[in-house]
């Protein structure tokens, strides 16, 4: 499998910066680490990812920043991307957008400032397994349905040879 992709999210440089630092440390073995300073920058960067046919494991944003808010932001992207791993990193997330990207941004994991490095890598660890258990057992399901359609032509074209 190619290198997948952790997308940052924060409109303070510094924690991107340190964010960045400390996950290629330990990722940048297995994903691109990119960094983002906005939420729409975020979904333009991701956009440009999917077009290159390479695949987003990984968004760990901000809840306050300016524009879109990490809840809306996390909101949009689990439309584009119901499966890939969302993590909101913040320090000032009130009770209310915590639920809402939850429920609405198919939230993984909520985490707060200042995160502890050891355990986000351990969860970001376990979380792109079950992601990459899950995108394998897709492409098996796609292989095995494609596979029995052709078996069940197949079995239609030796009850009735002449379908042909």
């Amino acid at each position: 499998m190619s290198k997948g992709y952790i997308i940052c999210v924060d409109d303070e440089v510094s924690v991107l910066e340190t964010l960045q630092e400390q996950l290629r440390e330990r990722f940048g073995h297995t994903h691109d680490i990119e960094v983002a300073d906005s939420a729409e920058t975020a979904l333009s960067l991701i956009d440009e990812i999917q077009e290159s046919g390479e695949v987003v494991e990984v968004i760990i944003s901000d809840q306050v920043m300016p524009g879109m808010k990490g809840d809306r932001f996390l909101e949009e992207i689990h439309k584009k991307l119901p499966d890939s791993i969302k993590i909101l990193l913040t320090g000032q997330a009130g009770l209310d957008s915590a639920i809402r990207a939850i429920n609405y941004g198919g939230l993984n994991r909520y985490v707060e400032k200042p995160w502890n490095i050891d355990l986000l890598s351990r969860d970001i660890q376990e979380l792109i397994t079950k992601f990459r258990q899950n995108l394998e057992n897709q492409h098996m399901l796609q292989f095995l349905n494609k596979r029995i359609m052709e078996l069940e032509k197949e079995n239609q074209l030796l009850k009735d040879p002449s379908s042909n």
